[in-house]
């Protein structure tokens, strides 16, 4: 009877409320004490003390009962010189607790993916993920943002809780090697590609859909039909096409001339081949001639992005990022191109590299190798480098009449945008059908060969005659090649020179500076040696050519260098309608009319001798002196 009284009592007792704060009280001064010795043991010299089991269970004792109070003893132990960053693994899942530690995520992680995930490499061994998702097979780079979601997500999915930052890291790393050394090499593509099967064009859609064009006609596929297409962050998809719309649905969207819109149909087929150079689209007009509106809606049909439009980049290393993240470079507003730009913009159009140091390293390089469509706007000339105008197709935009709402136009682009797009690529399936018809003598192809070829066939599928593009097209660019000339002041010193003295010249650089002299332009950078005019003289023969004049150097007589300067007979071009016609008589060499050294050539205005050549050489800094008004790019 006695032993349940007891028991009684102790109960009763365990219930009093005083009885529980001098338990706890107790408790807590007995975890302190236990906590402060493995300190002072630390501080001692034993930093191994806070990892012995015993210690560990009253760290984490203290550390529930008493947070403010752990958090004064974890300084101690890391003045200490104990490991803190271990010793708080040790607290979270020591003694059995379940291991799931960055580093064991990170396995989970490797494994996860490797489970759902086909790893590859590309020839510049650029690591890629194949993954089924959202119902769609998905391609995405290992250290892009979208595979790291997908990631994170798969995990989260599978254990209820997310991985740290540090384990995906590790994870991702490691991936990426996996992709690199294991992974089998393939191709993969952005926005277009060409394959043995024919053309094809990412809708970037969230199906994941392309459309594959042929000679034969034009179908939308999806899975592993399909070539491995990755997209950037920025790029926007493409509407489903249509069948049965028409491409005059577009020029009343449009700023474009009607004798130029054969050609700019040609330029945005060129746009859709992944296996020839480019075209850089030139669209030049005073201002409100929407420019810009036209430049929008005409890529919104190739590669529509967050940013249609964009701004000078502010290094040439901006250039190549931005053609690395979309599939045409689309730059506005432009004012006047440096040579650096002018140089990038040429071999990104007919395909090259570019080298830049890779970051948080001092040796290694990062090499960028593309080939994109590009286009460009501006109210003043802006292509002027020989090199870049070979690749270049100059579109004037003429004034506006009469103007509609931008909502109004916005919207009725939108309504027609998969009929438009349907109707491009019937039209690219005519072309692809034509080309192998298509034979341009070897004489007679201009820089850009495969796109002459496209733009025959092109003129051919809308009935007009053989050659007609030719025609055109040749006209255009000796158009460029006289604002290239006019854009010079050497150029247009010579002009007005070649127009006194059609004979040309015969002599000595330093004979030849003189003789420029007096036609010099007011007020313009100007070569001060003849070595510089020289320089000049290399950089202006193709586009003097061009235009029937010979420029070249005489082989040195006497320790002498001559340079000989003179008309050129041509030979007659045959008749447009008829490749076989006979030729008339051999025209006399055309002089350079327009380009007097007072005015700009014709149509373009703002553009003078006043403009500095590109790549005008000069013996030094100071030679440079004229100002641009506009943007610098």
């Amino acid at each position: 009877m006695n032993a349940p009284l007891n028991d009684l009592a102790m109960i009763q007792a365990a219930a009093d409320p005083e009885f529980l704060d001098a338990v706890q009280e107790r408790d807590a001064e007995e975890i302190s004490a236990a906590a402060n010795a493995v300190a002072v043991r630390a501080e001692a010299g034993d930093v191994g003390a806070p990892f012995e089991p015993a210690a560990l269970n009253a760290l984490r004792d203290l550390r529930t009962r008493d947070f403010a109070g752990w958090v004064r003893l974890r300084d101690r132990l890391k003045r200490a010189g104990v490991g803190v960053t271990e010793l708080d693994k040790q607290l979270r899942h020591g003694d059995g607790a379940p291991p799931d530690d960055d580093e064991s995520v990170a396995d989970k992680l490797i494994a996860l993916a490797r489970s759902q995930c086909r790893f590859l490499h590309d020839a510049q061994r650029e690591p890629y993920a194949v993954f089924e998702a959202a119902g769609a097979r998905q391609v995405h780079g290992v250290l892009s943002q979208g595979f790291s979601d997908y990631l994170s997500h798969a995990y989260y999915t599978q254990h209820d809780r997310a991985p740290t930052e540090t384990s995906l890291k590790v994870a991702l790393a490691t991936l990426r090697g996996q992709a690199q050394f294991e992974g089998e090499a393939g191709e993969v593509f952005t926005r277009i590609a060409k394959t043995e099967t024919g053309y094809w064009l990412d809708l970037c859609n969230d199906a994941w859909q392309c459309v594959q064009v042929t000679a034969t006609g034009w179908t939308v596929v999806a899975g592993d039909g399909a070539p491995l297409f990755t997209r950037s962050a920025s790029m926007r998809p493409l509407p489903v096409p249509e069948r049965g719309g028409t491409l005059d649905a577009l020029w009343p969207l449009v700023n474009i001339p009607e004798a130029d819109r054969l050609l700019v149909l040609a330029w945005m087929l060129e746009c859709l081949r992944a296996d020839t150079p480019h075209v850089v689209l030139e669209l030049v007009g005073e201002q409100g001639s929407a420019k810009s509106s036209t430049q929008r809606a005409l890529r919104r049909l190739i590669d529509p992005n967050q940013a249609d439009l964009r701004a000078a980049p502010k290094s040439v290393e901006d250039v190549w990022i931005a053609a690395r993240n979309s599939h045409l470079v689309s730059l506005e507003n432009l004012s006047h191109l440096q040579p650096q730009y002018q140089d990038a913009l040429c071999v990104l159009a007919t395909g090259g590299g570019y080298s830049a140091r890779t970051l948080f390293t001092n040796a290694e390089e990062t090499i960028l190798e593309l080939r994109k469509p590009i286009v460009l706007n501006g109210i003043s000339v802006i292509v002027t480098a020989q090199d870049l105008l070979d690749r270049c197709l100059h579109i004037d935009l003429p004034a506006i009449q009469s103007r509609e709402l931008a909502g109004d136009i916005e919207a009725r682009f939108e309504a027609a945008q998969p009929a438009l797009l349907g109707a491009l690529l019937d039209l690219f399936v005519k072309v692809l059908a034509t080309l192998p018809s298509v034979a341009i003598p070897p004489k007679d192809r201009p820089r850009m060969a495969d796109f002459a070829a496209l733009g025959e066939a092109v003129f051919r599928v809308h009935g007009k005659p053989p050659r007609a593009f030719l025609s055109r097209y040749n006209d255009m660019r000796k158009d460029g090649v006289l604002r290239t000339i006019d854009a010079s002041p050497v150029g247009a010193a010579l002009a007005a020179y070649l127009t006194n003295v059609p004979s040309g010249f015969d002599g000595t650089l330093s004979e030849l500076l003189d003789r420029l002299n007096p036609h010099r332009p007011h007020g313009e950078a100007w070569p001060r040696s003849p070595k510089g005019l020289g320089d000049a003289l290399r950089r202006l023969a193709p586009a003097l050519r061009l235009i029937g004049f010979d420029c070249k150097s005489l082989p040195k007589t006497g320790g002498v260098i001559r340079w000989h300067i003179s008309p050129e007979p041509q030979a007659a071009e045959p008749c447009p309608e008829s490749p076989a016609c006979p030729a008339g008589p051999a025209p006399t060499p055309p002089e350079p009319a327009g380009l007097d050294a007072a005015a700009g050539h014709a149509g373009h205005a703002g553009l003078g001798v006043g403009s500095q050549a590109y790549g005008e050489s000069m013996p030094s800094s100071h030679d440079d002196d004229a100002a641009d008004d506009g943007e610098i790019f």
